[in-house]
């Protein structure tokens, strides 16, 4: 009998470009939100969505970084939320507004606390009772929900990180992935999430 013959499996593709460690991005502040000493020498840009996980777990790691470094980092926050992620965006609007009274941070905490955020898929207000439980004016934050400038701003910030996808795009290195949480130090975006790498990074922006 005739052996059948099976096709070798193709090549694998060992060519994908990395990202460029070295690459230094331009990422405005803006009227984004700041966290921590305002006139930090290391700035730290997060952008997320409320409704992905791993932004949910990378909370803890910029609550470390802040708490060894709270004279030396600042973090602004942005929005990146996922077309596919359809209440990321309302809840973004929620932060924004309950940081009109001062409450951003606590609304982003308490969103992501314990899970929370996996109930805005069947609840796009659920913010809404969160800032029942902040103490927070409901019909001031209602009122402010209308503004269209918080969703001009959202739309401002994702934008910024769109428009990174392609930048230093060389023979050798690939513009920014666009994904998130994304984080930039100093406008460098680290390797991983691990803080020791973060450490290493940040330890040598303070030495410039």
């Amino acid at each position: 009998a005739l052996e059948k013959k099976v096709a070798a499996p193709a090549p694998k593709n060992n060519n994908k470009k990395q990202a460029d460690p070295n690459a230094v991005y331009n990422v405005p502040i803006g009227d984004s939100v700041v966290l921590g000493n305002p006139e930090a020498k290391i700035t730290i840009t997060k952008w997320t969505d409320f409704q992905w996980p791993y932004c949910a777990k990378s909370v803890s790691l910029i609550d470390e970084v802040l708490a060894r470094y709270p004279n030396d980092v600042k973090v602004v926050f942005k929005s990146f939320p996922l077309g596919s992620h359809k209440q990321a965006r309302k809840a973004s609007q929620y932060c924004i507004a309950a940081g009109r009274q001062g409450k951003f941070m606590e609304m982003y905490y308490a969103i992501f606390k314990d899970d929370k955020w996996r109930g805005l898929k069947n609840n796009e207000d659920l913010p809404l009772q969160i800032a029942v439980e902040l103490g927070l004016d409901i019909n001031q934050l209602q009122q402010d929900m209308k503004d269209p400038s918080i969703d001009a701003l959202i739309t401002k910030e994702y934008n910024q990180l769109k428009s990174l996808g392609n930048s230093y795009e060389t023979d050798q290195y690939a513009g920014v992935r666009l994904a998130v949480p994304k984080f930039f130090i100093n406008g460098r975006e680290p390797s991983g999430r691990a803080i020791d790498a973060w450490v290493k990074g940040i330890e040598e922006e303070l030495k410039k």
